[in-house]
Order: C-alpha cells, then structure tokens, then sequence
C-alpha cells in the first residue's frame, strides 16, 4: 500500500496520518501548531508525528509563512492589527515573521477601519452620547487602534 491509504474510509477511520494530514492541508492552510493538535489523536507515537510533520513541510505541503500570509491577507478585511496579532500568535509563529506582518497591516489601519465603519454604520456620523461609545465599542472589538478609531468616528469625511 502507498503511504497515502491504508484502506480509506469514508470518515477517515484507517487512513494513514500523511494521508489525514494532507487531507486537510488540501482544504486550508494550517500552521504547525494547529495541525500537530489536529493530527495528535490519530498518531500511534509522538515519533510517528514528528516524521509526518517534517515530510509535510519537507514536500512544503505545510508552511508557517504560507498560513501566516493566508490568514493575514483574509483577516485584514474585517479585523484591525490587534486582533490579527493575537489570533497569529496563538498559533505559535515565529515572532519577526508575526511582526512584519503586523507592519504592513498597520500601514493600511485607517484605510481599513473606514471601510468596516461605513459598511456598518453607513457612513452615519453620531448624534448622542450613546451612539458614540457604541461606534467606538464596534471598532474596538475589531481590533483597531484606539487612535484610528477616534480618528474615523469623529471626522469620518476625513481621508
């Protein structure tokens, strides 16, 4: 039998750990860490996880940089630096690559926050009290900076 079968269910019971791995790489990026969690339960030893994993980066069928950039470039279009940088760490990447991507998202937080403001509120600037801090709560929870959020909900015509 190939490294890639060993009787293939169809729920995957029996199919070999290469052949689970690379099921789901094939679906969506996955970092290390991420997947090591997700392949941990089917692997008869930390030894036979270990080859798996390097053969998956070895046949770059797994990359760090490659999610790192994946999920920057779908995360930027609804979440601010903060939250981005949060959700990247918890996948243990290496902290320079984390950085410089943070970098250049931080280029383009006004630009970015704006657009998920106007999408929500319509470009309808505050009227009271309440309406401000629920517009600021908005954007905060999105990850944006405290900075650019005062920024866009008090001269949103500003460019």
């Amino acid at each position: 039998m190939s490294d890639f079968s060993q009787g293939q269910g169809r729920r995957g019971q029996g199919r070999s750990l290469l052949a689970r791995g690379i099921a789901y790489l094939s679906r969506r990026e996955y970092s290390e860490y991420e997947l090591r969690k997700k392949l941990a339960p089917h692997a008869d030893s930390p030894d036979e996880l270990d080859t798996v994993m390097a053969r998956l980066k070895k046949e770059n069928w797994q990359s760090d940089s490659r999610f790192l950039q994946a999920t920057t470039n779908v995360s930027a279009q609804k979440w601010g630096a903060v939250r981005i940088a949060a959700k990247l760490r918890q996948h243990k990447l290496a902290e320079e690559e984390v950085n410089a991507a943070l970098q250049s998202l931080n280029d383009t937080e006004y630009a970015r926050a704006k657009v998920v403001w106007e999408k929500k509120f319509k470009g309808q600037v505050y009227s009271t009290p309440q309406e401000y801090a629920r517009q600021t709560r908005f954007l905060l929870s999105r990850g944006f900076s405290a900075d650019i959020v005062r920024k866009i909900i008090r001269s949103p015509s500003e460019d």
